[in-house]
């Protein structure tokens, strides 16, 4: 199955940490399971995931260490059994 059929932006594998803040859950460490140039997909874990349309604040790392100094500004797109898709705003 082709996950880009349909998509605004092609998603590439991706094997990201993204630390989620919200002012109401704190921090959250979730697993990015894909990227685009609009966003990530983060697999759920076991963590109570933010409603749709909640703003967060996301800061990204990989192996070589965290890629923004500053969080980036994101929206919760969606919400699903296996996890939540982050949009950049």
């Amino acid at each position: 199955m082709d996950i880009n059929k349909n998509r605004r932006y092609p998603r590439v594998a991706s094997e990201a940490q993204l630390d989620i803040q919200h002012p109401a859950l704190g921090v959250i460490s979730l697993k990015a399971k894909n990227a685009s140039k609009g966003g990530f997909f983060a697999l759920r874990g076991t963590q109570i995931l933010p409603p749709v349309n909640t703003e967060v604040r996301v800061t990204i790392k990989r192996h070589t260490g965290t890629i923004n100094s500053d969080p980036v500004r994101m929206r919760v797109a969606h919400v699903s059994d296996e996890g939540m898709g982050l949009e950049f705003i």
